[in-house]
C-alpha cells in the first residue's frame, strides 16, 4: 500500500489517498503515518479510498484504532470515494455507523474544514457594526 499526500485546497485539512491493500503487511505503515500526522498537529484528515483495492480484518482494526486515537485527541478522520466493495465491507461490519463516509472528496474536506471565527463579524453582532 502507498499513501499519497494530496492538496486539500483548505488550510488545516490533510488529504491522503490510499493506494493498494490494507492488511497485516501494511497496517504498521498506515498507523505510523496517521500517528505521525496527529503528533505533528494535523488533526483533520480525509482519506480518499478510491484506490484502496482491499482491506482485511487487520486493516479494519487499524482503521478503528486510528479513528479512536484521533477522536480521543480532538481530531477527526473521514473517508471519501468508497468503491462498492469497500462500502459493502464497512456496511457488513457495521463500521459505517462509526466512520464518517462521504461519496466525494470535496464533501469530506468541507465537512471537517475549520470553521472561521465569525463571532466578531459585523453581520453577527447585534448592532450590525
Amino acid at each position: 500500500m502507498e499513501i499519497h499526500h494530496l492538496p486539500s485546497g483548505i488550510s488545516g485539512v490533510t488529504l491522503l489517498a490510499l493506494d493498494g491493500g490494507l492488511d497485516h503487511t501494511t497496517t504498521a505503515l498506515f498507523v505510523a503515518e496517521m500517528d505521525g500526522l496527529l503528533e505533528a498537529g494535523n488533526a483533520r484528515i480525509v482519506l480518499d479510498l478510491a484506490k484502496l483495492t482491499y482491506v482485511s480484518s487487520w486493516g479494519l482494526a487499524a482503521m478503528v484504532r486510528v479513528h479512536h486515537h484521533f477522536a480521543a485527541r480532538g481530531g477527526r478522520i473521514v473517508f471519501a470515494n468508497l468503491h462498492s466493495a469497500m462500502a459493502t465491507i464497512l456496511r457488513l461490519s457495521r463500521l459505517d455507523h462509526l466512520f464518517d463516509l462521504y461519496p466525494m472528496v470535496a464533501d469530506a474536506v468541507r465537512s471537517i474544514a475549520p470553521k472561521p471565527d465569525s463571532a466578531g463579524s459585523a453581520e453577527n453582532r447585534p448592532d450590525g457594526q
